[in-house]
């Protein structure tokens, strides 16, 4: 009597498995990727519908002054993802908050005829995508500057100084869009970067 036998061996098995499992984690990393890019992606758009809003309403009276997330939600200027239950603890794509506040345009702090967007709990790769974006596509925009750091609201008004993690239309040591290089360097924050964002 013949014995016939078919099937795999354990060797051809965990061949097809370690295949597999190289293709999935491959995967994986082009999903995390592409899922990164759309979060970059979503903060941009809302950052610009945020300004617009806030531009339009502000270009009828003379100051920001009294600007919070409280009023921004009030006049729709906040993209529904962004709000938690229509409250004003305001949450950017990747978790971390959004905060919407008057600010100064020049030196004297006194003035509220400027506002800042501030996206806080960004990893390093998107405060790198956003710092280097060219938002100031024309010279008739209204963005002040951009800056990295909590401290960039301070740093941040008309005639802005040089620092190399502030960047500004104008700006003699930074310019926008922000150097890749330079954004790379003020973006060392890892996983917990603050993004300023000022206009007037």
């Amino acid at each position: 009597m013949q014995n016939c036998q078919s099937g795999r061996s354990m060797l051809e098995m965990l061949g097809v498995l370690s295949i597999v499992g190289v293709l999935s984690i491959g995967g994986l990393s082009g999903y995390t990727k592409m899922m990164t890019q759309h979060k970059i992606d979503t903060c941009m758009q809302q950052i610009n519908l945020i300004s617009a809003k806030i531009s339009a309403v502000g270009s009828q009276t003379s100051s920001y002054g009294g600007l919070n997330n409280a009023s921004a939600v009030k006049f729709g200027a906040v993209p529904a993802e962004a709000t938690q239950n229509g409250n004003t603890d305001l949450r950017n794509p990747f978790g971390g908050t959004i905060t919407i506040q008057s600010s100064f345009l020049l030196s004297d702090k006194n003035d509220t005829q400027a506002y800042a967007i501030i996206y806080s709990g960004l990893p390093e790769e998107a405060c790198m995508a956003l710092a280097s974006n060219n938002w100031n596509n024309s010279k008739s925009s209204s963005l002040l500057g951009i800056g990295i750091g909590s401290g960039a609201v301070d740093s941040i008004y008309q005639g802005c100084p040089g620092t190399s993690s502030v960047a500004c239309p104008e700006g003699e040591v930074t310019a926008l869009p922000m150097d890749v290089s330079k954004a790379r360097a003020a973006c060392g924050c890892e996983d917990n970067c603050t993004l300023v964002m000022k206009f007037f």
